[in-house]
């Protein structure tokens, strides 16, 4: 909506200048977007919210502007002197729809002279983004955009048998509306007719044959209620959305009507030259009640954690015209106005005395409830395991937090607290707050085979929700942050000059050991066999920490979760809460010195795993960096059964010197004494 400042003066007296009006409605809600200065008077474009018809007219304005201000209203202007014979010697007024019409009043204004509008008609006009028409139809303007309360002007010469009637259509009945118009009604569009024919589609826009013209002496106003349901249905059957019914459609004042007709009556007076008839026609099937509400004021520490002084409220109420009334210990009493129809429940009023104390002026409280933002170390090993997976060639998905009931449970370890359950799901499939982040992948993956890409490389950075079983009801969750993938098709991108290799286990557990060394370099950790239920059994590893705790997964999902997926896809968890701490990383010069190989080819049992042979020799103390790699693996004559042969190769790359012979093997023969005496490991005969 466009204001005008100079207009909200003369409702509101004030000496605050255009900038401090604009930042006062912007605090109470009421957001003004720009301000424009003409010559006389400057334009506020301001954002009104949509639960707050009220404010869709400058008095509706000026009300806020006086409780923000703390000052007093201008009073309305007594009604203009009517003359002649009572408007009911010439109208009559029947609501033959009272749910869609509670109130409709009805005035006539004679003597009126059609003509141009004075110059501070067409000044205010421009302000607020209309043009001028003529002295008549710019009083109706006028008054729309004062009270925010639409009305209509007839030429009472064109109604016949002097009788307004509020109906409903006919199905298909015809209608030609200001804007010369056919329209095809049906039988749920609310009309003003008179004895003969329809005259307006109530609350949107008149009709043709009874608007103002160059000839009209005599206007009939209309001021009335309209349902804004049925404003609302009109309006979008026709594709119609006008000034009259953005307001109805969110609520008119039903006691508005009043101030309207006798706006109306001296704007025609001033401008025109008319004289109103004696009398109104008020038709009031169904008078409106003002509500009453409640407000304890336990509810305003709980809604706005802090609890303003009684006076406070009071005060904040009164200048809102709410009527307070103390009631019990701590209750407030209100009536509402009848332009406030967003005050509807407990919660609403505890909004009002947060506006009128001010938003800015609410104390800022701690609250131990909350849970702890993510540390800056959390958020660099998120964005550190994106920049990794993205690098290795794999697409970010995202998923939802929550899956649905029993979806996670093969995916996570059979000691896992119980599935945080959502109170009110918006689907069967989002009920529960996941403990892995594999199964929206899962869907992802899913999604994508059944559009035809077969290659999928996709992953996620996400937390899951864990509370134990012993936690306090209202405690937060533990929020773990993983990183899923998941893998299919080609293990490397296609290309005419090579095979195409599926990807196979080796290669996302070399892809899951890449990320673990980037993540934490400093931690050296091996996979060992088996896995959440998910995974087949025999074709899953784990990683685990030293002391026993399981960092990462990988593995072939188990064929009973396949569904549409195909046989050879694979996922991977790593728990990035744990392999993701903060740590100082060093880098060392490349060695200038020749670096030293020393291979052991020993015998060792064939069920031995390579992580308790690769420990047992890292332990060892070295005289130089080293690193180890399996170079080769036997098994076979003339070795015995249950036995296997595997060469390890040492490398060692000295910093500052050269190694002396001595000291390459008497390293040697400490690996060799370490594998013997800790695992019975013997050196193959002719090493």
């Amino acid at each position: 909506m466009i204001a005008s400042y100079q207009w909200l003066r003369a409702l509101c007296p004030t000496d605050a200048g255009p900038e401090r009006v604009a930042e006062l409605l912007t605090s109470r809600g009421l957001t003004v977007d720009s301000l424009d200065a003409g010559a006389t008077d400057v334009a506020l474009e301001i954002d009104i919210p949509a639960n707050r018809p009220d404010c869709l007219g400058h008095v509706g304005l000026a009300r806020e502007l006086a409780a923000g201000l703390g000052v007093e209203r201008a009073e309305e202007i007594d009604p203009p002197t009517a003359d002649g014979a009572p408007v009911t010697d010439s109208f009559a007024v029947t609501i033959d729809e009272p749910d869609l019409c509670r109130r409709y009043t009805a005035s006539l204004v004679r003597n009126v002279q059609v003509g141009p509008s004075p110059a501070w008609v067409v000044e205010r006009l421009t302000t607020c983004g209309l043009r001028s028409i003529n002295n008549v139809v710019d009083a109706s303007n006028l008054v729309l955009l004062e009270t925010g309360h639409p009305i209509h002007f007839f030429d009472a010469a064109t109604l016949k048998g002097g009788h307004v009637r509020i109906r409903c259509a006919t199905d298909g009945e015809p209608f030609t509306t200001l804007d010369d118009e056919p329209r095809a009604l049906t039988a749920n569009t609310l009309m003003i007719a008179d004895d003969e024919r329809p005259l307006a589609l109530a609350g949107v826009m008149g009709g043709a044959d009874s608007e103002i013209g160059e000839s009209t002496e005599q206007v009939l106003i209309e001021a009335a209620w309209f349902a804004p349901s049925s404003i609302r249905g009109t309006a979008r059957r026709l594709g119609m959305h006008t000034d009259a019914s953005h307001r109805f459609e969110r609520g008119a004042d039903p006691e508005g009507v009043l101030r309207a007709q006798r706006l109306a009556q001296r704007l025609l007076g001033e401008l025109a030259g008319g004289k109103p008839a004696p009398g109104l026609i008020d038709a009031h099937p169904l008078p409106h009640v003002r509500p009453s509400r409640t407000l304890r004021e336990s509810e305003l520490p709980r809604l706005l954690g802090f609890s303003p002084e009684s006076d406070h409220i009071q005060s904040a109420f009164a200048a809102l015209e709410l009527d307070p009334m103390p009631g019990d210990e701590g209750v407030w009493n209100v009536t509402v106005p009848s332009w406030r129809v967003d005050l509807e429940v407990e919660a609403d009023l505890v909004e009002e005395v947060a506006r009128h104390v001010g938003y800015d002026n609410i104390p800022t409280v701690g609250d131990e409830a909350r849970p702890a933002p993510p540390s800056r170390s959390e958020r660099a090993t998120e964005e550190r395991a994106r920049d990794l997976t993205s690098q290795l060639g794999f697409h970010e998905a995202f998923g939802y937090s929550m899956v649905g009931q029993g979806e996670d449970a093969a995916w996570v370890e059979p000691d896992s607290p119980k599935p945080m359950q959502v109170e009110n799901p918006i689907a069967d499939w989002l009920s529960q707050m996941r403990r892995s982040i594999l199964p929206t992948l899962r869907r992802a993956a899913e999604l994508n085979h059944r559009r035809g890409q077969t290659d999928v490389r996709l992953f996620e950075v996400g937390r899951v929700f864990l509370r134990p079983d012993d936690a306090a009801e209202g405690d937060f969750p533990h929020e773990s942050l993983r990183l899923g993938l998941a893998w299919s098709g080609a293990a490397r991108p296609r290309h005419w000059s090579r095979p195409t290799d599926c990807v196979t286990l080796p290669e996302l557990q070399g892809l899951v050991e890449r990320l673990l060394a980037g993540l934490q370099p400093s931690v050296k950790r091996l996979p060992v066999a088996g896995g959440p239920s998910a995974y087949q059994p025999g074709r899953a590893v784990t990683w685990k920490d030293p002391d026993g705790k399981a960092v990462a997964w990988a593995g072939h999902i188990h064929p009973d979760l396949c569904d549409d997926l195909p046989d050879g896809i694979l996922f991977a968890e790593l728990v990035l809460d744990h392999v993701g701490r903060t740590e100082t990383v060093s880098y060392r010069r490349i060695s200038r010195y020749p670096a030293v190989h020393r291979d052991l080819a020993v015998v060792v049992p064939a069920d031995l795993s390579y992580e308790r042979l690769l420990l047992t020799v890292t332990d060892v103390p070295s005289p130089a960096p080293v690193d180890f790699n399996a170079v080769d693996r036997y098994q076979g004559p003339p070795l015995a059964a249950g036995e296997a042969s595997l060469t390890l190769r040492a490398t060692l790359s000295p910093e500052d010197r050269t190694l002396t012979d001595e000291e390459i093997d008497g390293y040697r023969r400490a690996m060799i004494d370490a594998l013997g005496r800790n695992l019975g490991v013997e050196i193959r005969q002719g090493d």
